[in-house]
């Protein structure tokens, strides 16, 4: 049995954490970025001799699309900045008060910013743990001397430049194995298919679907890899107790991406972002804990500000599907039924390819592609009907029931999956609740004072037409691209 650690014991045996090496190898087509960190042990600490200090090594690798070299200036902030980011992964085992960084500085701004990305970008691990910390005294950032001394010596600046690099009119639109990306791709592909690369860090199988069904089009859409190599000792680390949970993958994705649109010279970086993404789980010590924090519409601009600021001023981040809820990106995705047998949304089932079909993201996906997807094809598609799984009823009322705490996964709005439910009722020809499938029939019991005459919905309701103009960006980036789902509800 593992002996889980705890934060405070943690803090105190380990009393700093290093960012210590930058390593880039370039040659005619890779850009290989590693990053070496540490965790130190506190000599002054009890028992101090029986423990060691850790060290990391954390990889990304990048296809150029040229073999000359990129113009370190114009690629390094990109570079120090994804470091600093990827440092969550390995920091938030021991959660060591002190981050040392002896690669670049942080001015105060850039301190705070990531300071709030640590801190609510792991609201879901501050809650697991049940760490009972305020985000001012989450940790503090430190310069070593030496670094301080390096920088005096060669007279340089204390902060990564800007990029020069020069921008085209082009998107690179992240696809993972699910269904909101795919829509952003059969929606995008009519009018930018020119203009348009997919992109994806360590592909899923699902993902690879897509990227071959892309290049086999007429429009031979083309994309792009990055490989993302995690120390395997952060696995020893879990297996040994230390702290373990959900970190911001968003933010760092968008950090590899901003890396990638700059060797690439491709202005826009097109997400896949929904607005359901903004609502919170659950509320813990003050702290709105929200799984889905660096995917929300807060986080989107707070990224881009940085961007824009720091690495390159007219490098575009945004979400496209910002304006529409969950529930409406499946009413779209219902419509390219040749993507059904393609998309995965299965995290549990991903390495496997299949759905799991025992995870609340199993089951959301169900819920909301239920109404508009249709019986049969759910079937085909999951294996199994959800709705007759019993197994599933926990996880269904923390679906459906804004009183408990959401799943921590990433799933829509209490709102939008008590509509798709009503909705659902339609593909059953039910004369009473018994007609029902066990999921159906508890949802009729549990939320309907009335019983099932109740449940009646119009297929046209306000939330599958309107478009949510006031908490997006529409105003944020060309028109031309937000049009293509101004479009769909017209």
């Amino acid at each position: 049995m593992i002996h889980k650690k705890n934060f405070t014991d943690l803090r105190t045996q380990y009393s700093k954490f290093s960012f210590d090496e930058i390593n880039i190898i370039e040659s005619d087509n890779i850009l290989h970025i590693s990053y070496v960190y540490k965790i130190h042990v506190n000599e002054e600490a009890e028992n101090s001799e029986s423990v060691e200090d850790i060290n990391f090594t954390h990889s990304i690798i990048v296809n150029k699309k040229t073999s000359e070299n990129l113009p370190a200036e114009d690629i390094s902030a990109a570079i120090f900045y994804l470091g600093v980011a990827e440092m969550v992964n390995y920091w938030k085992i021991s959660c060591a008060k002190i981050i040392e960084i002896n690669t670049g500085f942080l001015d105060t701004y850039q301190e705070n910013w990531f300071k709030n990305l640590f801190y609510n970008g792991l609201g879901e691990f501050i809650y697991i743990n049940n760490i009972v910390v305020s985000e001012k005294d989450f940790f503090e950032f430190h310069y070593s001397e030496k670094l301080k001394q390096d920088c005096k010596d060669a007279n340089g600046s204390k902060f990564a430049p800007l990029s020069n690099i020069l921008l085209s009119e082009t998107i690179l639109l992240p696809v993972g194995g699910g269904k909101d990306s795919i829509v952003s791709y059969e929606l995008l592909k009519p009018e930018f298919s020119k203009a348009l690369t997919l992109f994806s860090v360590n592909p899923i199988e699902a993902t690879k679907r897509l990227f071959k069904k892309a290049e086999e089009s007429e429009e031979n859409i083309q994309n792009i890899q990055v490989q993302r190599i995690l120390d395997k000792k952060i696995v020893h680390c879990n297996g040994d107790g230390f702290l373990n949970g959900h970190v911001p993958f968003s933010a760092l994705l968008g950090f590899i991406t901003v890396l990638t649109s700059l060797v690439h010279g491709k202005k826009y970086i097109l997400l896949s972002n929904e607005s359901s993404a903004n609502e919170e789980n659950v509320i813990f010590e003050g702290l709105k804990v929200n799984h889905q924090f660096s995917k929300s519409l807060k986080f989107e601009d707070d990224f881009r500000s940085f961007v824009n600021k720091y690495i390159h001023p007219y490098l575009e981040y945004i979400s496209f599907l910002r304006p529409l809820s969950e529930i409406q990106i499946g009413k779209i995705f219902a419509e390219f039924p040749e993507n059904f047998p393609i998309f995965k949304s299965c995290n549990s089932g991903s390495k496997k390819d299949i759905w799991c079909n025992a995870c609340p993201k199993c089951l959301f996906a169900y819920i909301i592609l239920f109404p508009f997807v249709g019986k049969e094809n759910m079937l085909t598609i999951f294996g199994q009907d959800l709705f007759e799984n019993s197994d599933m009823q926990e996880m269904f009322h923390d679906l459906v029931d804004e009183s408990r705490v959401k799943p921590f996964e990433c799933v829509g709005t209490y709102s939008e999956v008590n509509l798709a439910l009503r909705m659902s009722f339609y593909q059953y020809n039910a004369e009473s609740i018994k007609d029902f499938p066990i999921l159906l029939q508890e949802y009729i019991a549990t939320y309907s004072n009335d019983g099932f005459e109740e449940l009646d919905v119009l297929e046209n309701s306000e939330e599958l037409t309107k478009i949510d103009e006031e908490n997006n960006n529409l105003d944020k980036i060309p028109s031309k691209f937000f049009d293509v789902i101004k479009r769909e509800f017209e």
